[in-house]
């Protein structure tokens, strides 16, 4: 199967952020849909706060610029670190204004205000978060 270009070789300063709440932004990388796998590039306002949620598959990530602060530790600008499948996230802070790139091997669950599972993100929803008219 042939791939086109942009699949391949991605420019990042080319593509938009698109706003994923107060103070949160996003850059989707790649999803897919074949191995459910997705990379995001993150940028979080200094003071926000990530909604709570569980990883239904491992990941990583790898912090540009800025300083998370979650159940792991503490993760500061150069710092790579991984998300075994089950770790939950009640709190994942940014003090400063951060940018990492983040890359799910499977699907996140995020919890309501009720701690229930209120939806799940996974690469075909990154797709089609991405894939919506401007």
């Amino acid at each position: 199967m042939p791939f086109r270009p942009d699949e391949l070789i991605v420019n990042v300063e080319e593509l938009a952020w698109l706003t994923m709440g107060d103070g949160a932004w996003a850059k989707l990388l790649r999803a897919c849909p074949e191995t459910g796998a997705w990379t995001v590039m993150f940028k979080q306002a200094a003071g926000t706060v990530a909604p709570p949620h569980k990883h239904l598959g491992p990941a990583d990530f790898y912090v540009l610029k800025g300083r998370i602060e979650y159940r792991g530790g503490v993760a500061k600008a150069g710092y790579f670190a991984r998300e075994p499948m089950g770790a939950e996230h009640l709190e994942t802070a940014f003090p400063e204004e951060t940018v990492y790139l983040f890359t799910s091997y499977g699907p996140l669950a995020m919890y309501g205000p009720d701690g229930k599972i209120a939806g799940v993100t996974d690469a075909e929803v990154w797709h089609r978060m991405f894939s919506k008219p401007k």
